[in-house]
């Protein structure tokens, strides 16, 4: 696959981990294409990027894209998913738009103060961007717009960890390195567990590719990336769109 990630600080990460994954599961034609990194940004931001200096344009308009990654920013309906996948879709019909459903912003004031509200806005924002993303595919006549929910994900880690179910994670709080949000090597790892069970549709449960080198042997690393990505592939084949009919 062919990727071009786009996106902001929650989710551009995703490029190294998913080499990783990929090299391990034996699919040697994983590579990334190109990358569009805005902080605090929408997809509209990346797309009125002028066009001299817009990378996910230039690659798009090419066709050199097979999976194209964007994430929204608690924003949506969000109109640069529509516009990118307008040039998409003519440029390659076979290309395939996920797009992230992160947590929100300063994450941990919610969930400490108000898990209902947290777990309400979560719930509307995946309603109105699995809304958009089915009028895509309705209007371009194809499913090719899909969701990874990485949110939801994050909720029920959350869940695991209050319950005592994630080796070596005892507070929510190790789940970001600052109160802006900004992901752990855990959360990290769960999202790039979202993002290669969504386009691979392959269960990651058993991999290590994402555990160091120094605790690969470490029987508590080992259980806790099976928490993650026991999470993650749950999360991923709970959400309708999740894209695993056209992996």
């Amino acid at each position: 696959m062919r990727i071009f990630i786009c996106g902001h600080s929650f989710h551009t990460f995703i490029d190294e981990p998913l080499a990783h994954l990929a090299a391990e599961a034996g699919i040697s034609n994983h590579r990334t294409v190109g990358q569009s990194m805005i902080g605090n940004s929408t997809v509209l931001d990346h797309w009125n990027l002028p066009d001299e200096k817009n990378p996910a344009k230039q690659a798009l308009a090419k066709g050199a894209v097979d999976v194209l990654t964007l994430s929204p920013h608690r924003l949506v309906p969000d109109r640069g998913i529509n516009h990118f996948a307008g040039i998409a879709h003519a440029r390659n019909p076979n290309i395939r738009l996920f797009v992230q459903i992160s947590w929100p912003d300063y994450p941990l004031q919610t969930i400490q103060t108000n898990r209902a509200a947290l777990a309400t806005m979560e719930d509307n924002y995946v309603r109105t961007a699995r809304g958009q993303a089915e009028a895509l595919n309705k209007y371009h006549g194809k499913d090719f717009v899909f969701l990874v929910p990485v949110g939801s994900a994050l909720l029920d880690l959350v869940d695991e960890i209050e319950a005592g179910r994630v080796p070596g994670l005892t507070k929510i709080s190790e789940l970001f390195v600052d109160e802006k949000g900004h992901p752990s090597p855990a959360l990290k790892a769960l999202t790039a567990y979202c993002w290669f069970s969504a386009i691979y549709g392959r269960n990651p449960e058993g991999m290590v590719s994402l555990i160091p080198e120094e605790r690969k042997a470490d029987p508590a690393a080992l259980a806790q990336h099976r928490a993650l990505q026991r999470i993650a592939w749950k999360a991923v084949l709970k959400e309708p769109l999740n894209g695993l009919s056209k992996s």
